[in-house]
């Protein structure tokens, strides 16, 4: 039996199985923190000034991708902050949802579509850095891959939760290619 990771919550009935968990709290603040800042920067640096004086309308239009790019970070720190996601195992279907800020990433999988499910890491690479992130996956009945729940801060959680719904739905678990095995 594996343990439970933590900051997942776990209801499991006859007919049900629902799989909860809560977004990276530390990560939302972080992004809020920047996003405000970078939002002050660009209203108080260039926006007030340009409204202030007569700028022509192009150079207000440059300034949208930044404005957008602002707007963004802060949606997605109040998200990382309040938003939970639901994985319910039912009858007849497998539905993930985040809530209750609406994000993307909501699916319906059909029971009987599902071949296999597993476990992939993405590695991120930036110039100095690098990140590392898990989804589960599913390989359904035409092979076709199927990306159910991505952003999972540790291998550890997809596992659980790929042994929990392969448990669920009776689904004998069979290697993958791309799958991770650390």
């Amino acid at each position: 039996m594996m343990p439970m990771p933590e900051n997942l919550h776990v209801e499991e009935s006859r007919n049900s199985l629902d799989i909860t968990y809560k977004w990276s709290k530390t990560q939302g603040y972080i992004l809020l923190g920047f996003s405000l800042l970078w939002n002050c920067f660009l209203y108080f640096g260039f926006i007030s000034n340009m409204l202030a004086d007569d700028v022509p309308s192009f150079v207000l239009i440059f300034m949208i991708p930044f404005i957008g790019v602002g707007i963004f970070i802060f949606y997605y720190g109040l998200t990382s902050i309040f938003n939970s996601t639901v994985i319910n195992v039912g009858y007849d279907n497998v539905t993930v949802r985040h809530a209750p800020l609406p994000w993307i990433g909501n699916k319906d999988v059909f029971k009987h579509d599902i071949k296999q499910l597993y476990v992939k890491e993405h590695i991120h690479r930036g110039k100095n850095t690098s990140s590392i992130s898990y989804s589960i996956n599913i390989v359904d009945k035409g092979n076709k891959d199927i990306k159910l729940v991505d952003a999972l801060p540790n291998a550890e959680m997809g596992k659980f939760i790929e042994h929990k719904i392969e448990k669920f739905l009776k689904i004998e678990n069979r290697p993958v290619s791309g799958e991770y095995n650390g």
